[in-house]
């Protein structure tokens, strides 16, 4: 119900802002296709039963399959950044509440990936428009490598203190999946269940195994004894209880909190909304910052009792995000420059996070 809510609006927004806006004046379509071998893994061998066995995973090769559209308005300090646009174009300044113009500003991504044998989807959507006094900014991701999923819509009023600095205040409505509080394999195991059950359910067997230590042809209770472990396809992938769980039960906790967080569906919840923006550019020297915090929020919709007791809703968390880009050029003729440029959010209990930094000197 929240994806068609989300959805409605952001059809209706785009439905009257085209008839009064260009809508696709300025903006470029744009698909790509990104084909590399994948990392060479390092070879894995074992003895099973006197025989040498070569383990080691081959990973099919690595794709990236890009569709999509963007109309948004570059800063100063920004530059196109080659002929064309394939979707690997990554701006901090994406992530602000105030862009470089008013008025209406989108941009619409799917990416299909395959990265060392994972095959995943990313989503982005992202629909701004910012007036004199307000701004609002819908906004769709996901992510399957990162497991990063919500889309929110932000609502504010704009006060501008200069031509550089602006405050926002307002209110965001976001919806995340409830599953990023929720503890699953803890449930699991106060259920009754047992860690190895959970292997039998994602397809993965053992096969009981002892040492006959006196050569007498019977499993003595002094005898040693394990499981060997296989995967889906038979092949053996640990020769204990204990090698299975240290390096293959992890991505089965995984993989069984990722479909648990999808049965649990998603949770939309209310925030307060309180920004700022800087942004100064000069021939030699230029700052973009800004920072978003929701320091309260209100969970929308009611949660069951029994899904309660595995859940830190963590009522009192300060959520917000923050990002710059410094860069600063040196000497008469402007030859040494210094960049640096990243940001950082936490929002709903997960961290993502960029940055980077550099020098350059030109050579006349």
């Amino acid at each position: 119900m929240q994806k068609i809510v989300f959805t409605i609006l952001i059809l209706f927004a785009t439905n009257n802002l085209f008839a009064q806006f260009n809508f696709l004046k300025y903006a470029t379509v744009y698909t790509s296709v990104n084909v590399n071998n994948a990392l060479f893994m390092q070879g894995n061998y074992q003895m099973i039963e006197n025989q040498l066995v070569n383990l080691t995973r081959e990973n099919p090769y690595d794709f990236t399959i890009a569709l999509g559209i963007r109309k948004l308005a570059r800063f100063e300090y920004q530059s196109k950044p080659g002929n064309f646009y394939d979707g690997t174009e990554k701006y901090i300044s994406d992530n602000s509440i105030i862009g470089a113009v008013k008025g209406l500003e989108y941009k619409a991504q799917v990416e299909l990936k395959r990265q060392q044998g994972r095959e995943f989807e990313n989503r982005h959507i992202s629909l701004r428009y910012i007036g004199d006094y307000y701004t609002i900014k819908a906004e769709q991701r996901f992510n399957g490598l990162a497991d990063i999923k919500y889309s929110n819509i932000d609502t504010r009023l704009r006060l501008k203190a200069g031509n550089k600095l602006n405050f926002t205040f307002g209110v965001m409505n976001s919806w995340r999946p409830l599953g990023y509080e929720y503890n699953a394999i803890q449930q699991y195991i106060d259920d009754g269940n047992m860690w190895y059950q959970l292997a039998y359910d994602y397809n993965y067997t053992d096969q009981y195994f002892y040492i006959d230590g006196n050569q007498n042809g019977e499993d003595d209770w002094f005898d040693y004894y394990d499981w060997n472990w296989y995967n889906e396809d038979g092949i053996q992938i640990a020769q204990s209880d204990h090698e299975f769980y240290k390096y293959h039960f992890g991505k089965v906790v995984r993989e069984y909190t990722l479909d648990v967080q999808d049965s649990l569906g998603m949770v939309r919840e209310m925030s307060i909304a309180i920004g700022s923006s800087f942004y100064h550019y000069g021939d030699r020297f230029w700052l973009h910052a800004f920072a978003d915090v929701y320091p309260k929020r209100w969970l929308q919709d009611d949660i069951a009792e029994q899904t309660l007791r595995y859940i830190e809703l963590e009522q009192d968390r300060v959520d917000y995000t923050i990002g710059f880009v410094l860069g600063t050029k040196l000497g008469n003729k402007k030859k040494f420059g210094i960049f640096i440029e990243g940001d950082y959010n936490d929002m709903w209990g997960r961290e993502w996070y960029n940055m980077k930094a550099g020098i350059n000197y030109l050579f006349f």
